[in-house]
């Protein structure tokens, strides 16, 4: 079975997340259909898709976003032709599990799946890059008694067989209490259980007796009897089986019964509602099967994120920006101590002073020139500043020229303090200056065009903000194999709207340009099992080079609540977003909303512990996502204004008004 690639990544659909790892376990279950659907249509077997299978599609032709397996049926009469070939037909690498087959497959219903846990490059390939086991499950559909009393007692019979075996679940130990309810359970369809033997297959084996009774017995109504006896009303005509067609499946087709509206409304009820039902519980299936890899394959099998405490540590950066703020405010302090000296008539310390503003002067100029070239506005206002300071030098030289600074000091001094105003006006200009010629510079790293959209929405209002300077720099990202290793890279930048500058990041140096803030979107660093970004760009490395790292989710979900039985499958699915490098790396994150904030502390709390989570409280701001847009979230222009006073403030402005006070 063939799948475009962009199948596999991770997406929202219908407002629930879903991993990019649950397609893979779909495309899957696919392949290992179309196995099965070989046969069958070789054979002449009708098949049909069920339960969440057939329920998506019917809907959209695609899985339900939060089911996790494949799902078929099958009459009991086609069941069993089917049971007849598949020893010839199976691929080698398939299991058929049932009964008959498996000595240890206690279990209502069949399963086709891959024989074991598998990172066989061939069979990786084969079945969609999944590591795990996969599987397709087969219900068998028997006929009801046209007698209530029967199908009363089949009931009472399978509840029983339910009570024995999940007591043998439980407790092992056959105690007394347990041998008394086998006891009830052999008077009750007469018959013995060897108690030497395995109970659990002898048990199954006089189940499979029960799901048949009543077959032949020109029954009027069908089920798949084990679903049957947990709820009544799941049962349908015969009629419904008389005809099937087939319905689009992703890039294939399915076939469905033709009375498929009245066994949908017999499981789901109003079926066309979209309800997330029965919560996490085993959900997703195969979360069973990663311990086994990791005990199997050990370091040679893709680790997972772990907390740490130094994932909150961050160094302190200084761009060049920075650097050149402190030093105009180095040149007002300089000036401060100069005119101390003035005061108290220290003229050849002045001197000395000068010299070495001078010289700095120059220094700073030279390295301005360096980065920016030459024609800046700072530059010049440095060769003014320099020009005032020689003035100055030239000034008090001369009057050591005539030999005696004591004479006509207090007139040099006097004419010192005029010239203190103009040099302070030009700093002033300095000072502004550098803040034109080096904006604060706020970089967006998108991996994909089609996730540019969570975060356009915050480049176009801070576009629109004369001090601050925003580069666009797609990444690269790459596909994973199943067993970690990369495949193909993909580089998006020519797919990026044309409106916008985009900067190859093969131009961009992030430890000389040290930009003030760096906006990401895919927090997973190497922790996601499909793709990865280059290792570059991964969270850890980022915030070597910015004191701000921020992480905008590329989607937003619906609201989740995590004492919500119905949002238990969305909440485990959380770990795949909130559990990740990116989240505890950065400085803040933007999530949707404040309900959605408690969301992911929930998360962190279950994943790392109270203490973490308080940390992290402080991190996360429910500002709003700028996919929700105006109406429905905070507004994109609010967003822009607290990304630029809160994650991109420094200590500039309070620097610059207390020196401002001081100099007054």
């Amino acid at each position: 079975m063939k799948f475009e690639r962009e199948f596999f990544y991770d997406e929202v659909r219908d407002g629930f997340y879903i991993p990019g790892i649950m397609k893979r376990a779909w495309g899957a279950g696919l392949t290992i259909l179309s196995e099965i659907d070989r046969i069958c249509n070789q054979y002449d077997i009708p098949y049909y898709a069920a339960a969440g299978t057939l329920l998506g599609a019917v809907r959209n032709g695609q899985c339900i976003p939060w089911d996790d397996d494949i799902d078929i049926m099958m009459l009991r009469k086609d069941y069993d032709k089917f049971k007849e070939v598949l020893k010839d037909e199976l691929a080698k690498e398939l299991s058929f599990n049932t009964l008959e087959t498996q000595e240890h497959h206690y279990s209502f219903f069949t399963t086709i799946s891959t024989q074991s846990v598998d990172v066989h490059s061939g069979l990786l390939r084969k079945y969609q890059e999944y590591p795990f086991m996969a599987s397709v499950d087969i219900f068998v559909i028997d006929e009801l008694s046209e007698k209530p009393e029967e199908e009363q007692r089949r009931r009472r019979v399978l509840m029983g067989f339910l009570a024995i075996l999940n007591r043998l679940k439980k407790n092992p130990e056959k105690d007394d209490t347990f041998q008394e309810e086998l006891k009830k359970l052999e008077n009750l369809i007469s018959a013995h259980f060897d108690r030497d033997l395995p109970l659990e297959r002898q048990l199954y084996k006089e189940i499979e007796k029960e799901l048949i009774k009543y077959n032949g017995k020109a029954g009027k109504r069908l089920t798949c009897i084990p679903w049957y006896i947990l709820h009544e009303d799941y049962s349908y005509p015969k009629r419904v089986f008389e005809k099937r067609k087939r319905v689009p499946f992703y890039t294939g087709s399915l076939p469905i019964p033709e009375g498929y509206d009245v066994i949908l409304r017999a499981e789901f009820g109003e079926y066309h509602r979209k309800v997330r039902a029965d919560g996490a519980h085993n959900y997703p299936y195969f979360k069973k099967f990663k311990g086994m890899l990791q005990q199997h394959f050990k370091d040679r099998w893709m680790p997972e994120y772990s907390f740490s405490e130094e994932d909150l540590i961050r160094p302190e950066i200084q761009n060049f920006r920075d650097l050149a703020m402190l030093t105009v405010e180095a040149f007002h302090s300089a000036l401060t101590e100069l005119m101390d000296a003035i005061e108290n008539r220290e003229f050849p310390r002045c001197l000395s002073k000068l010299a070495t503003m001078q010289e700095e002067a120059i220094t700073f100029g030279n390295a301005i020139e360096q980065k920016k070239g030459e024609g800046t506005k700072s530059v010049s206002l440095i060769e003014e500043y320099c020009e005032a300071l020689f003035e100055l030098y030239q000034r008090i030289s001369e009057q050591g020229a005539r030999g005696d600074f004591s004479k006509g000091s207090a007139l040099l001094v006097k004419a010192l303090k005029k010239e203190r105003k103009n040099i302070l006006t030009c700093l002033e200009n300095l000072q502004a200056a550098v803040q034109k010629d080096f904006k604060k510079q706020v970089v967006f790293l998108p991996h994909s065009a089609k996730h540019f959209a969570s975060l356009r929405p915050l480049v176009d209002a801070l576009l629109e903000e004369e001090e601050i300077e925003c580069k666009i720099i797609p990444i690269p990202y790459y596909d994973k194999c199943g067993d970690g290793r990369l495949k193909e890279i993909h580089y998006e930048g020519e797919d990026f709207p044309k409106e916008y500058e985009i900067v190859d990041y093969n131009c961009y140096d992030f430890s000389v340009e040290l930009p003030d803030c760096i906006v990401i979107n895919s927090p997973y660093d190497e922790f996601n099992p499909v793709w990865t970004v280059d290792s570059a760009f991964y969270s850890k490395e980022l915030k070597k080079y910015s004191n701000k790292l921020i992480y905008i989710p590329w989607f937003v979900t619906d609201e989740i609540d995590p004492k919500n039985e119905e949002d238990g499958k969305a909440f485990t699915n959380m770990e795949y977003y909130v559990t990740v490098p990116g989240l505890f790396h950065s400085d803040f994150t933007i999530v949707q909303s404040e309900g959605m904030k408690k969301a992911y502390l929930a998360k962190i709390e279950e994943f790392a512990g109270k203490d973490v989570t308080k940390k992290m409280e402080k991190k996360i701001a429910g500002a709003g996502s700028c996919l929700l847009g105006e109406k429905k979230g905070q507004g994109i222009k609010e967003v822009a204004e607290w990304v630029k006073a809160f994650a991109l403030k420094n200590k500039e402005k309070k620097n610059k008004e207390k020196n401002k006070m001081k100099r007054e």
